[in-house]
């Protein structure tokens, strides 16, 4: 395999170069079977590479796509070791697999026919790999989808507890924006779609990992106008105001709503 074509695969999942020619001594080993996205001379070690930089970018280990050898013992059972059972790597039970090869094949698809469309010069460092979409989430989906369906299953109670922990299990990863900006964005949406008092909630929310957000009153002004509630509006944009008195977009909303004698 040659060093274009090595470097070339290291693209499709983010993987550093080195690593990968450091590996090419296992040329001896068997190849790997059933290969039907990657080039099948691929070396094993390359395929390995390639594996485990697909389960860093998800969260998770080689059983959540490769299916476990017939006969082998379960997990944990006497025989399956702390690594869990013997897996068949060449099977293509599970649909996790399958899935793999579509998405496999729309990265390569990204990087080597649309990327250059665009007429930028695609280097190795900005090519589009798993880890750009899921950032260690196997189903990756925004804060705000995240949340949103939450209110729609189980209400705003739902939506406030799925976001402490995710908050817990996930700040400073990149899995989600967990900036100040987020819920307002989220209760902006859920307004729209006629949920103003969880918009409300994960604004109040809000406040208590950013209590000097004035645009976080700014949005609960607007969500409550919206609704009706004038007295909620103005007392939110006279507490934006004290944070941010220069704003004339504010001074101007609080002075339409509760214009001074």
């Amino acid at each position: 395999m040659t060093l274009l074509r090595t470097i070339s695969l290291a693209a499709l999942s983010g993987i550093a170069v080195p690593a990968l020619l450091a590996a090419q001594g296992g040329r001896g080993m068997e190849p790997p079977k059933n290969l039907q996205v990657l080039p099948k001379d691929t070396p094993r070690p390359q395929v390995v590479a390639l594996m485990q930089n697909f389960t860093a970018a998800l969260g998770v280990r080689c059983e959540h796509c490769h299916a476990a050898a017939e006969g082998a013992p379960a997990a944990g059972a006497p025989g399956g070791g702390r690594g869990g059972p013997p897996l068949d790597f060449a099977a293509d039970t599970k649909d996790e697999k399958k899935i793999a090869r579509e998405m496999l094949k729309m990265v390569m698809d990204i990087n080597g026919k649309y990327l250059p469309l665009t007429g930028r010069t695609i280097t190795e460092r900005n090519r589009v790999s798993c880890e750009t979409c899921h950032h260690g989430l196997v189903r990756p989906q925004t804060l705000r989808a995240a949340l949103a369906n939450a209110v729609d299953a189980k209400g705003a109670d739902s939506a406030t507890a799925l976001y402490r922990d995710l908050r817990t299990k996930y700040y400073g990863t990149g899995a989600y924006d967990f900036g100040e900006f987020s819920l307002p964005r989220a209760a902006m949406e859920l307004a729209q779609a006629n949920q103003r008092p969880a918009a409300l909630a994960l604004l109040k929310l809000n406040l208590e990992f950013y209590d000097k957000s004035a645009p976080t009153y700014q949005t609960m002004a607007q969500i409550s106008l919206a609704g009706g509630d004038t007295a909620a509006a103005v007392a939110a944009l006279k507490k934006a105001v004290e944070l941010q008195p220069n704003n004339p977009q504010l001074q101007g909303m609080l002075q339409r709503l509760a214009p001074k004698p």
